[in-house]
């Protein structure tokens, strides 16, 4: 029987709250310190002691520190939380308030080896309350056709004979696009053969677009915006680049790995993990515009490394399907509700 309670409420809750399979409660919290939230922390105290459940998890940052202490006085004798990215939300007040909260959780889940290091270190954890549970993702989805890629080259005005550097990612700092725009002035300036696909939307759109203005490159540089689906933009790519710095272990570099694309990712959180340098992708230092179009302009120039990243990067994918991380996960409650 499960719970989920959602500190607020969002378009994806309201969208598929009927189809969830689960009792689904939300509320209208954002800030710990906000004194009109009070009532909303005594709703959510009295539902955990009314439900008694099992086992509670707790996931993103404020819920790993409100729920796990709402969660210790309703006094649940298992209470897990989750670690999923490279300290973005670490900072002066919540360091302490987790040092503080870690103290009532009976486990805590990083979804990479780095993610895991950074929170015994920053957090003073005890390594050995620590496991390391790496996201899955599912690794039977059809591949799109050749002429699904066709369509979007003719959609986004992409040239046919143009090779399609891709990245997917939120607009937002923390995914560092300004490194990919300005390693792709370099590229462009050395070949004229090559577009970059930007795939995502937020609330850099406007001063990326700017930059990519300022450089130049409008004419190699297209901005898709957020979509459903992304395999079938994955599937365009003939290189796919992620500089993002806080990543835990990234999605979207998984699911390129599944489709067999060769990557070329920051050297930064749990990137590493996925592409191993020169073994199935390249990685780059964080921020180094220049060494990403160097590593770029190599990659364009080398079919044959092309092929063996690709290779590579699928043989290593197949250890994280989504069934694989479920498993983890079941093993792991079933440990714990029988040895709590």
């Amino acid at each position: 029987d499960i719970h989920l309670l959602s500190l607020r409420n969002t378009e994806w809750i309201k969208k598929n709250r009927n189809t969830l399979h689960c009792t689904t409660k939300t509320y209208s919290i954002t800030k710990l310190k906000n004194p009109l939230t009070l009532i909303e922390y005594i709703s959510i105290f009295n539902y955990i002691r009314q439900t008694n459940p099992v086992i509670v998890m707790t996931f993103f940052p404020l819920s790993n520190i409100l729920g796990v202490f709402l969660s210790r006085l309703a006094k649940v004798k298992v209470i897990l939380s989750t670690r999923r990215d490279y300290g973005l939300w670490l900072n002066r007040w919540s360091i302490p308030l987790l040092r503080f909260v870690n103290r009532y959780v009976t486990r805590i889940i990083a979804n990479s080896a780095s993610v895991k290091e950074l929170t015994c270190r920053e957090e003073k954890c005890d390594p050995s309350k620590v496991d390391v549970i790496y996201n899955g993702i599912h690794l039977n989805n059809q591949v799109p056709s050749r002429s699904d890629c066709t369509g979007l080259k003719e959609k986004y005005a992409i040239p046919p004979n143009r090779l399609v550097l891709g990245t997917v990612a939120g607009l937002r700092p923390m995914k560092r696009h300004t490194t990919i725009i300005r390693a792709a002035k370099l590229v462009v300036d050395s070949r004229e053969d090559v577009s970059f696909l930007i795939v995502g939307d937020g609330i850099l759109r406007s001063d990326l677009e700017a930059l990519a203005s300022e450089l130049g490159i409008t004419k190699h540089l297209i901005f898709a915006g957020s979509q459903e689906n992304v395999l079938p933009f994955i599937a365009l790519f003939d290189i796919a680049v992620n500089a993002s710095a806080n990543e835990g272990l990234s999605n979207a570099i998984m699911e390129c790995m599944a489709l067999g694309k060769p990557c070329i990712a920051a050297d930064a959180g749990g990137n590493p993990e996925l592409i191993k340098n020169e073994v199935n992708g390249y990685t780059f230092e964080l921020d180094n515009h220049r060494e990403l179009a160097r590593k770029i302009l190599d990659l364009l120039d080398d079919k044959e490394k092309q092929r063996l990243f690709a290779s590579e990067s699928k043989k290593r994918i197949q250890g994280m399907s989504l069934d694989k991380m479920l498993d983890k996960y079941d093993q792991l409650f079933t440990t714990l509700i029988n040895n709590p």
